[in-house]
């Protein structure tokens, strides 16, 4: 028997998707990391070219992982120099597939991020053909304000 923890993901997770769709975003519940790391490897053909943005939902689901394993990455983290490092920032812009979390979003389906160099934010709104984001239930807030809240307290 599902826990009220587990039952309240659930549900707030469908009323989630549901106001993702109205925004024109396409949202998956998962109601574990494995179930989020097979869905998120569903969404990602194997000839994609993929980078990341600093994250540590899409590491704690083993999404870098399995992505380095399987696709040609642009791994930002193997420069040498902070001029390389830019560069594959820049590069990551024109991938298939970008992978990020959000700092938080609100229950009607608003992302709220900050972003110290801009290369998440550059990428979620121009940039590759497809962005995948892993969001726990923990980043999902009432309302936008109560979002901003979370990423200025805890995010950032």
């Amino acid at each position: 028997m599902a826990t009220w923890i587990q039952q309240r993901n659930e549900l707030l997770g469908k009323a989630v998707i549901a106001n993702l769709a109205k925004r024109n975003m396409e949202g998956y519940y998962c109601a574990t990391k494995e179930e989020a790391l097979q869905k998120a490897l569903e969404l990602i053909p194997e000839t994609d070219v993929v980078t990341w943005g600093g994250s540590v939902s899409i590491d704690e689901i083993g999404l870098l992982a399995a992505v380095k394993a399987r696709n040609p990455v642009i791994d930002r983290d193997t420069a040498s120099t902070m001029e390389e490092k830019v560069e594959m920032m820049r590069k990551g812009l024109t991938c298939d597939t970008f992978l990020m979390s959000t700092n938080a979003m609100s229950e009607d389906g608003i992302l709220v991020n900050i972003d110290g160099n801009g290369n998440r934010l550059a990428a979620l709104i121009h940039g590759p053909s497809h962005v995948v984001i892993v969001a726990g239930m923990n980043k999902v807030c009432l309302d936008v304000k109560s979002a901003y809240n979370r990423v200025k307290t805890m995010a950032c």
